[in-house]
């Protein structure tokens, strides 16, 4: 026991220390993302899609709840369909297991204690383990083997630590490229600004022609209107020596100019 002379007591026998505490509700909850969507808590079925955070959906009422914009809260890194991939998933032959879906190469069960990848290029699902058993060094599938990227792993069924990580760093991307396409509409705004002052005195200079045209127009034809009845008041002078109908007012010139007397 210590402090008998012969040995020294530890911290470990003088305190008791607690006991870790196993994080149960974690893996229930990943063994319950492996059996329900995580959208409507139904119970998965083909076909299935997936988010980024390692979610699993029924894919069609999925796709109702975008086109109704139901989306909860709670998923709001869902922003639209392109967030979202169509599984190619493998179902359990044994169809009374209560796990839906299994490994299609290990035919193990996806049962939230076995990590489970899927690939965002293709759409497989596979069980983690099968890369390291198959001993596969290059970035392709092992089932249709299309290459991939680190960044098209996407880890299925994750606990809820997993998963709060995995969409602190999705909403922080969001932010990024929201924050980009802020930034490149300020930038577009600055020569929209200056050709819109452009355009406006371009505008100011067509109306001011415009004006200038118009008036020249108006006194052109007021001076051929007013030719023209110079020339009218001269013609009904020339005809009314010749025609009774066109008479002028009898003075001592018309009278003499009549009868030929000058």
């Amino acid at each position: 026991m210590g402090n008998d002379g012969g040995s020294i007591a530890g911290r470990a026998e003088l305190v008791k220390l607690k006991k870790p505490e196993k994080r149960v509700e974690s893996v229930l909850v990943a063994k319950q993302r492996a059996q329900f969507c995580s959208l409507t808590k139904e119970r998965l079925r083909k076909p299935i899609a997936c988010c980024r955070a390692g979610y699993l959906y029924n894919y069609d009422t999925l796709l109702k709840a975008f086109m109704e914009k139901k989306i909860p809260k709670e998923l709001k890194h869902l922003q639209n369909i392109k967030k979202i991939k169509k599984l190619n998933i493998t179902e359990n032959p044994d169809q009374n297991n209560e796990f839906p879906f299994v490994c299609p190469i290990s035919q193990k069960a996806l049962n939230g204690k076995e990590k489970f990848q899927a690939l965002w290029t293709c759409g497989c699902v596979f069980n983690e383990k099968l890369i390291k058993d198959l001993k596969i060094k290059e970035f392709k599938c092992p089932i249709c083997n299309k290459p991939y990227t680190e960044k098209d792993i996407v880890q299925l069924c994750p606990t809820n630590e997993e998963a709060e990580i995995k969409k602190a760093q999705l909403y922080k991307e969001i932010e990024i490229k929201e924050k980009q396409k802020e930034d490149q509409k300020q930038q577009f705004k600055v020569p929209d600004a200056a050709e819109n002052l452009e355009s406006q005195q371009k505008k100011k200079v067509c109306t001011e022609e415009r004006k200038c045209m118009k008036q020249a127009i108006e006194n052109n034809k007021l001076q051929v209107l007013q030719n023209q009845t110079q020339d009218l008041k001269k013609n009904e002078i020339y005809q009314s020596l010749f025609h009774q109908q066109h008479k002028l007012e009898d003075n001592l010139f018309t009278r003499n100019v009549r009868f030929g007397n000058r």
